[in-house]
């Protein structure tokens, strides 16, 4: 902790320097900026939570859009992996919730729009949110089930467009390496008190590697109508279908030093990868301090995994759920409370069949079980302002229920039940000394159950689960300090200590290589520091960086005879940092240069297999062209500018030293788009 508190000082001092040399004419005050993600809104930097808010800007029009890790690469304490492979999809952890994802995301709470594309047993996936919707993305940094239940480690909570001052028409065209195709029509209609935004997008994507292509297209529409100045409607609806995934697998490091761009000759054999097609409506109404919301969501997953017995999988998903908050405000002129209540109830079903992979072709049916997660949580949240101190604090209680009816296939009933029931909460304090100086504390507690895909790989059965595996619990700490330096430069830094036990960790079996299994460490113990920069010294341009140290490692964890205490927790690197030069011109022209410094990590429990350090180096340019009622932006990109060599992904203790997924050296894109009003 000596050198964490070191580190906080040395940052306050430098940037105290650095402000006194500034020239002040001509300067730039940035927005004050308000966030929802702890379900109250607050003023940022009142706010006593570490929470990163990303507005999007009209550098948006000069990315590629697709993955939206390229907006999170800026975000301190968090780290994603797997970003261009897409039938595992995107990893990605928070102060190291989400690491041992086998795919998809998982400990992380991802919301859109407010509504949950994390399932209630933990399961989460971004592939049909398109890209070019994004407004604004809130990350909640660190336990946080007080506020949304289980799994979350962390709150990601992501905005699309869905207002429309003007009628407009939009439509984007992106070509670039590996043979990426974009093609996106959007459109926004306001008449009244009614508006409608609609969006259809299409990618096709070759993939650096062999057995890496996808084709994707998602079709979305957002409705609001306005009763009143207090009632509003929100409907939503999103399609998406992508017919092709392709999953490359990972390979040892002589495979690398060979042929970087080649698959595992086991997952061409099997032609590894998914298809999935997903529906998703919901409503949201709004009427004063009341809100409720409608959700449905059906996901049809059909992947291929890189071994025959049961090595094709065949999964019909149903989530669905309803949820309401009251917010109560009391306002006078000693104090200010504002308490929201609430309750969600969310069910998740899952139809999950296994058949023989055949070589690639469907055989016997070798497993069938229907699972199911049931979710009731009961909440408040309350934030009260005494004079100058932020007092904000929230409590949660959820009751799951678990519950697996196996389909006899002449192995007897392995179906079962269980029960998940927890209590979580959270308490921060912040002090606004002034607008410069802002320090504050938090408490918070987070659960997370196994996922059902997590139970039902039963190392010790073929059918029901695994009932060995118990749910992970986690105590964090937290001391950090914000603040808005003449309007200019804006900082926050943080230290933090997480306490877990029952990590839930993944491995691989000798006796059924490529398949996950999941086992529980006694302990851990989570030491880290985050801070984060931003400086406009004027309106066209803006300095930013970040920084995260994690030493996070194991406590009380051992297995087949080995001992873990002390190792470092896999897949999160120590050291990790990024700086980014950003600048629109009021003339049309805009770039944006980001430089992205990866630390060491580990790839096994044990520490034996040591993963190199990079360094990326993105640059994305456009401009904006009036020409009457038409506004043209070409736009081009080069990713990993300078060449580096390093790693997509890294599978955590995988079987046979199949740590790695190369990724692609520079690579280039561009395009055009055009707005009509």
């Amino acid at each position: 902790m000596k050198n964490i508190l070191y580190s906080i000082s040395i940052l306050l001092l430098t940037q105290n320097l650095a402000f006194a040399q500034i020239d002040t004419s001509k300067t730039y005050s940035l927005d004050s900026v308000y966030v929802k993600v702890g379900r109250l809104e607050n003023p940022l930097l009142t706010e006593p939570k570490s929470i990163t808010s990303i507005q999007i800007s009209k550098v948006q029009n000069a990315r590629q859009q697709v993955s939206v890790n390229e907006y999170l690469m800026e975000v301190p304490g968090l780290f994603a992996l797997n970003p261009n492979n897409f039938a595992q999809d995107l990893r990605v952890s928070i102060r190291g919730f989400g690491a041992r994802s086998a795919f998809g995301i998982r400990g992380v709470k991802i919301l859109v729009d407010g509504i949950p594309e994390t399932t209630p047993d933990g399961q989460g996936q971004t592939d049909n949110l398109d890209l070019g919707l994004i407004e604004n993305i809130e990350i909640l940094r660190g336990p946080s089930s007080g506020l949304y239940g289980n799994a979350s480690g962390g709150v990601i909570s992501i905005s699309t467009q869905s207002e429309v001052t003007k009628n407009f028409l939009e439509a984007g065209l992106t070509f670039g390496s590996f043979g990426l195709q974009r093609y996106q029509l959007k459109g926004g209609i306001k008449s009244g008190a009614t508006t409608l935004v609609l969006n259809g997008s299409y990618n096709q994507l070759d993939g650096f590697r062999q057995n890496s292509g996808v084709q994707h297209a998602t079709i979305s529409a957002n409705l609001n109508h306005q009763f009143s100045k207090k009632t509003k409607l929100k409907f939503i609806f999103n399609y998406t279908d992508s017919p092709k995934a392709e999953d490359p697998g990972g390979v040892n490091l002589a495979s690398v030093e060979s042929n970087r761009k080649a698959a595992r000759d086991r997952n061409i054999l099997f032609q590894s990868g998914e298809k999935i097609s997903q529906l998703k409506l919901a409503t949201v109404l709004e009427s004063g301090n009341f809100q409720t919301k409608f959700f449905y969501i059906n996901r049809d997953f059909y992947g291929k995994l890189p071994f025959g017995f049961g090595g094709i999988v065949d999964l019909n998903r149903n989530f669905f759920g309803h949820g309401s908050t009251y917010n109560f405000k009391n306002y006078n002129n000693q104090f200010s409370n504002n308490l929201i209540v609430g309750y969600d109830l969310q069910f998740q079903q899952d139809d999950r069949q296994q058949f023989r992979n055949e070589e690639g072709t469907q055989g016997d049916l070798t497993f069938h079980q229907k699972e199911n997660f049931t979710n009731l949580g009961l909440f408040l949240t309350d934030n009260l302002k005494i004079k100058k101190w932020n007092l904000n604090g929230s409590l949660r209680y959820d009751l799951n229920r678990l519950s697996a009816n196996d389909l006899e296939l002449g192995n007897g009933d392995d179906s079962g039940e269980i029960n998940f029931n927890a209590l979580n909460g959270g308490v921060g304090v912040s002090y606004n000394l002034n607008q410069k100086f802002n320090p504050f504390t938090r408490f918070s507690t987070s659960f997370e159950t196994p996922t059902l895909s997590e139970l039902s790989a039963n190392p010790i059965g073929v059918e029901g689960f695994n009932e060995n595996l118990k749910p992970q619990q986690a105590v964090n700490f937290e001391i950090g300090v914000k603040g808005l330096i003449n309007s200019r430069l804006q900082y926050e830094v943080a230290a933090f200590q997480i306490q877990t036990t029952n990590e839930i960790l993944s491995f691989e079996l000798e006796q059924l290589p490529d398949r996950d299994f999941f086992r529980n460490a006694g302990k851990t113990l989570r030491n880290g520091f985050e801070a984060a920069v931003k400086y406009s010294p004027k309106k066209s341009w803006q300095f930013a960086g970040n920084y995260s140290f994690s030493d996070f490692r194991f406590k009380d964890y051992a297995t087949g005879g080995t001992v873990f205490d002390d190792q470092k927790l896999p897949g999160i690197p120590i050291h990790s940092g990024a700086i980014s030069i950003r600048y629109i011109s009021q003339k049309g022209a805009f770039f944006k240069l980001t430089g992205l410094q990866v630390g060491k990590l580990f790839a096994n429990d044990t520490n034996t297999v040591e993963v190199e350090n990079y360094t990326l180096l993105n640059f994305n340019l456009g401009y904006e062209l009036e020409m009457k009622k038409m506004k043209w932006i070409p736009f081009f990109g080069v990713n990993n500018l300078l060449n580096s060599k390093y790693n997509d992904n890294i599978r955590i203790n995988a079987f046979g030293s199949r740590f790695y997924e190369p990724a692609a050296g520079i690579n280039v894109f561009g395009g055009v788009r055009v707005r009509i009003r």
